[in-house]
């Protein structure tokens, strides 16, 4: 199936319209090329080796991480049900993932009481996420259908969450693939300039 750009809300869900399940997913446009090429995976914006040295860094200052860690061991996509819910979410200023409140927590309390160096090292991850969250927002609509207890309906929210096996690597390709993908939504025409991409997280 090919992916469609689409110009409106109203059409990124007539896209799904021949699916029996559905969802949106916004997320920032950094994110763009991972997601056409790989699907959606449960990788967390940076590399484990960076996550190691971030939180060794915040626990020689005994800082509270709990909720960073509690993140990085989530195994999970969230979709919206309702496209409404994925264009507020991104509009919102939580492109990249809510997930990422919790890092940048940690590394804004470096910056308040770590070293020198420390605060050096923080301060390029900051602009990182700074610059995700700041990118142009993108929608898409992805075909869910038959994943069985894989795919779970929060019935708090109008969500999906799909879940990976805690235990194996993380696929290099998502079952959620490039395929799936019915149609996206961008919210500006310079959004997935691919000199603005690097490896980010779709994570929620």
């Amino acid at each position: 199936m090919t992916l469609i750009s689409v110009a409106s809300v109203e059409d990124l869900v007539a896209a799904c319209a021949d699916h029996e399940t559905f969802g949106f997913h916004g997320t920032s446009s950094l994110a763009s090329e991972d997601i056409e090429t790989k699907g959606f995976l449960p990788s967390k914006v940076f590399s484990e080796s960076d996550h190691t040295s971030l939180l060794s860094m915040a626990s020689s200052l005994s800082i509270d991480t709990s909720g960073y860690t509690e993140w990085l061991g989530m195994r999970s996509v969230t979709f919206a049900m309702q496209a409404e819910a994925a264009v507020s979410h991104v509009l919102n200023g939580s492109s990249g993932g809510q997930g990422l409140q919790n890092m940048q927590a940690v590394l804004f309390k470096i910056l308040e009481i770590g070293s020198v160096q420390q605060v050096e090292r923080a301060t390029v991850f900051v602009e990182k996420l700074e610059s995700i969250r700041k990118a142009p927002p993108v929608i898409y609509a992805v075909n869910l259908s038959d994943f069985g207890q894989r795919l779970v309906n929060d019935r708090r929210q109008p969500l999906y969450q799909y879940y990976w096996d805690p235990g194996p690597p993380t696929p290099k390709v998502s079952d959620i693939g490039p395929s799936r993908l019915l149609a996206k939504l961008c919210f500006s025409k310079s959004c997935a300039s691919p000199d603005q991409l690097f490896p980010l997280d779709q994570a929620g």
